[in-house]
């Protein structure tokens, strides 16, 4: 009812209760003996083989004697709490998140960060700060929280405003002054019902001292009052029309004539500036020409500066190649008159070593003519 349930009220847990003594282990008592069979004793159990199915798996012992345990969903269900959540101002036309909160988190600290992180109101830039109860009253321990769990009370999370309480449905009110939970629903249910039943008997018992039911002038004097009510209020209702027609109009023209200062303000602004602008760009631009003048004189000085480098480097290397070339050239004389010198000197040498053989062939052949003349004289 109203999209709100109750959850059972549950008792807190208490210690695992012993198993019963007959449902694993073997009883120590014997059956009284019937037609057609034995008499099953102790000693008659014990006698079982080691290998059967109840030894295996009936035991005490075998593992699968814990399959009744509690599990974590029904320890979550027994011992967890769960919350009803509603964002603050949307109480009314926005969607509930239910949140189970885990058996770690047992302090408000950790509980509105995780309520943050369930509803996911990171996406909408959005920070739980605050929680609050139907009727605005906040929430700020872990005892209050656990309370209004219990009692099934929606928990209405603020992200740093202030409690909304224009957004939240009477109904969710009346459900936490009655005490919360399906009790509190149906309780709320009966209230409304006999507060409709008893408008009814009033309107009834106002309509029949009016005289309805029992003559006709009732019903037509009503029928014309009603008539000349209506009529007054759809004249009320023309005359506020028209007055806020009116005033919408005086609006309007008070905008227009607003826009059209501020547009004349704006273009003026404009021009000034324009102007402002242009005053500020000549002189920049003046400016800029100088600097421009300066920079190409410099730029002019410096380069004939750079020319006039190179062309005395030059100038002082084609000095440098023409003192060397002088001076190879003085080089080159002074070994060719030295070469000449050395060349007339082997061609003297020469010649003397030429003379001084042809002499000496000359005596060698003189003395052989010499010898055959004395042996032909002989």
């Amino acid at each position: 009812m109203f999209g709100f349930g109750k959850k059972k009220e549950e008792a807190p847990a208490a210690a695992p209760a012993p198993e019963p003594a007959g449902l694993f282990e073997k009883p120590a008592y014997s059956t009284p003996a019937s037609p057609g069979c034995g008499m099953v004793t102790a000693s008659t159990e014990a006698s079982r083989t080691p290998g059967t199915l109840f030894d295996r798996y009936g035991g005490a012992e075998s593992p699968g004697s814990d399959v009744h345990n509690a599990t974590h969903t029904s320890r979550l269900r027994a011992m967890g709490i769960k919350l009803v959540c509603y964002l603050n101002t949307e109480v009314d036309r926005g969607r509930s998140t239910v949140v189970h909160l885990p058996t770690e988190e047992d302090t408000i600290e950790e509980v509105v960060p995780y309520i943050q992180r369930r509803m996911q109101l990171d996406k909408r830039m959005k920070y739980a700060k605050r929680l609050y109860t139907p009727n605005g009253t906040p929430v700020d321990t872990w005892e209050q929280l656990t309370d209004a769990a219990q009692r099934e009370l929606p928990i209405i999370v603020a992200c740093g405003e202030p409690f909304d309480p224009t957004t939240v449905p009477p109904t969710m009110v009346a459900f936490q002054e009655h005490g919360g939970g399906r009790s509190a629903a149906f309780t709320v249910k009966h209230e409304l019902q006999e507060r409709r039943k008893k408008a009814a008997q009033l309107k009834a018992d106002q309509v029949r001292a009016t005289g309805h039911g029992a003559t006709s002038t009732a019903p037509k004097a009503a029928k014309h009052t009603l008539m000349e009510t209506n009529r007054q209020q759809s004249a009320m209702l023309r005359h506020e029309f028209m007055e806020n027609l009116l005033l919408r109009a005086a609006k309007q023209e008070e905008i227009v004539a607003h826009v059209k200062y501020n547009k004349e303000v704006m273009v003026a602004e404009r021009q000034e500036r324009v102007a402002r602008n242009g005053i500020i760009a000549k002189e920049k631009a003046a400016m800029q020409g100088e600097q421009r003048k300066n920079e190409q004189a410099h730029h002019l000085y410096a380069k004939n500066q750079a020319h006039q480098a190179i062309a005395a480097e030059k100038a002082a290397k084609a000095k440098e190649i023409r003192l060397k070339k002088k001076e190879a050239a003085a080089l080159a004389k002074e070994q060719l008159i030295e070469s000449k010198k050395v060349a007339g000197q082997q061609r003297r040498v020469s010649h003397i070593a030429r003379s001084v053989q042809k002499a000496e062939l000359e005596e060698s052949s003189l003395k052989q003519r010499q010898a055959q003349r004395d042996l032909v004289k002989g």
